[in-house]
Formats: structure tokens, sequence, C-alpha cells
């Protein structure tokens, strides 16, 4: 990665929640981007990681509810380089 996680979350506002959308490759490296950032995050505070297959993003909807985080599945159109 080429951020630190613990970094970029304190730099977002204080006001929560915090809103946080992600823009990677599909896959693996979502998941790895949602851990890394919501080790730092808190309750009510959401995620977004864009639009993916149907069955990763209700897991992902699944694993966020336990860590009382939002995540949301909004498409983005033309994907990343859109």
């Amino acid at each position: 990665m080429l951020f630190a996680p613990k970094d970029f979350v304190l730099s977002l506002s204080l006001q929560r929640p915090r809103s946080v959308i992600i823009l990677v490759k599909a896959g693996a490296p979502v998941d790895q981007i949602i851990a890394a950032l919501s080790a730092y995050m808190g309750s009510g505070d959401i995620i977004d990681g864009g639009n993916e297959w149907y069955e990763n993003t209700e897991r992902r909807i699944h694993e966020a509810s336990t860590k009382g985080l939002i995540y949301l599945c909004m498409g983005v159109s033309g994907g990343v380089a859109g």
C-alpha cells in the first residue's frame, strides 16, 4: 500500500459518520483495503467498495455490520478509468 491506513482515516473529518469510497480492482484488493481501513474506523462510519459481484457485496455488508460499519456498493460509471 502507498498510504498508511491509520493516517488516512485520521485525516478524515472528525464529524461522524466518516465516509470512504474505494476505487481499486475488484476482488481481493477490495477486501484488503477494507480490512486495513476498518481497523481505524468507528461505528456508523461508511465504506463504499464500488460495484462488484453481488455475493461479495452481501458478504462485505455482513462483515462490516459486525464491526458497526456500513458497507455500500455504489457503482461508478466506467469503473476506475471512468
